[in-house]
């Protein structure tokens, strides 16, 4: 019987000889069937067949971000990069890819993008940038071709160093948070303090903050029949019903803040938020507090809905469970922030290993000048 293409012999120093399937960089085995035997063919045929089925799966599909993406990469103006930019470039589409692959195409405009955006910054400015740059690229020949109505980067600012942004939505720690709040209510604006509470504790988007009635929060029973306060509304931006427990923070803040208005939050004249003024009001507290350093300059109230998806990605939460958290519609958002969370995980844990081989040498430093 004549040779079975993509089978590799090895011949062990006992003289018997083990068969691999090797194609490309793709290497199993040891094959359980006998060289020369009907069933060795049939073994490696399975194998082919499973791997062509994979790479169908890996396959980005028509009229998604990810096959636009496999697209550009055929393109000549990929192709015609210089080695190392293209290079560059494929780092930065794999990510893109593992982030948003699967997004169609109609979903794709400018609040799209600039809510991408937003989530790549705590990565830095020239990382996000970078990112949006090459997303551009890869998707403009949609934009050209119709199957991107309009162009969704007219208008999309740069991120800019933190000295000089203007448009950054950080995530706030908890101690920008804090010092914040105590702020807001030495000024006597309880209103805006509970604005910031909804943000961070919630999650909620500006819209939601300035429109939540005061009457979405009900006490209601869990599955054991005990009371629990939980929030029950539609939200302003998609129309979608949702009923979610208070997070036991905001609760506590809550309770303990008056309520002057129909809406949770509320301003001076004790009326619901406008976006922009809440956006403004939210602005003179963090330059005075930046003026002591106890806040970054440039946080926005949209940062406070990033701090809670990463807050919920560092404490393990599913995809589906940050997307009923926040409201989202789709996996994208959820996946960066698990992402995020990931990394932070592999960096500390990679610190720990550093601390713990620093504190072995000391201890080592210690037994030697005492011997």
């Amino acid at each position: 019987m004549d040779k079975v293409r993509y089978v590799q012999r090895i011949r062990r120093p006992n003289g018997t000889v083990d068969l691999y399937f090797r194609k490309g960089d793709h290497r199993e085995g040891p094959l359980r069937s006998f060289d020369g035997s009907p069933e060795l063919r049939a073994e490696v045929d399975a194998i082919l067949a499973r791997l062509a089925r994979a790479q169908v799966a890996q396959t980005p599909k028509a009229g998604t971000v990810g096959g636009a993406i496999e697209r550009y990469r055929k393109s000549a103006d990929f192709i015609r990069l210089a080695q190392s930019t293209q290079k560059e470039y494929e780092r930065l589409l794999t990510e893109i890819e593992a982030d948003v692959g699967d997004v169609r195409l109609t979903e794709v405009d400018k609040g799209w993008i600039r809510d991408l955006r937003d989530l790549w910054a705590p990565r830095g400015h020239k990382a996000t940038n970078d990112r949006v740059q090459v997303l551009k690229n890869a998707l403009m020949p949609a934009v050209e071709d119709g199957r991107i109505k309009t162009s969704p980067f007219l208008g999309l600012k740069k991120l800019t160093p933190p000295h000089d942004a203007d448009e950054v939505n950080l995530a706030w720690t908890d101690e920008e948070v804090d010092a914040f709040i105590a702020l807001a209510l030495q000024r006597n604006m309880p209103g805006l303090a509970r604005a910031v509470a909804l943000g961070r504790w919630g999650g909620f988007r500006r819209g939601t903050i300035c429109n939540i009635p005061l009457n979405a929060r009900v006490i209601a029973q869990d599955g054991d029949g005990f009371s629990q306060r939980r929030l029950y509304w539609t939200t302003e931006k998609r129309k979608v019903l949702c009923d979610k427990r208070e997070d036991g923070r905001l609760s506590a803040f809550l309770e303990g803040t008056p309520a002057r208005a129909l809406t949770i939050a509320y301003d001076q004249r004790g009326h619901p938020w406008k976006e922009r003024s809440l956006n403004q009001a939210v602005a003179r507290l963090i330059d005075t507090l930046a003026l002591t350093k106890r806040a970054r300059p440039n946080l926005t109230p949209h940062g406070l809905r990033h701090a809670r998806g990463l807050e919920l990605a560092y404490a393990g939460a599913s995809d589906a469970e940050i997307m009923a958290q926040l409201e989202h519609t789709t996996e994208r958002a959820a996946r960066i922030y698990r992402r995020q969370a990931e990394r932070r995980r592999m960096a500390d844990s990679g610190q720990d290993r550093v601390d713990n081989v620093v504190a072995l040498k000391a201890e080592r430093r210690r037994s030697s000048n005492g011997a």
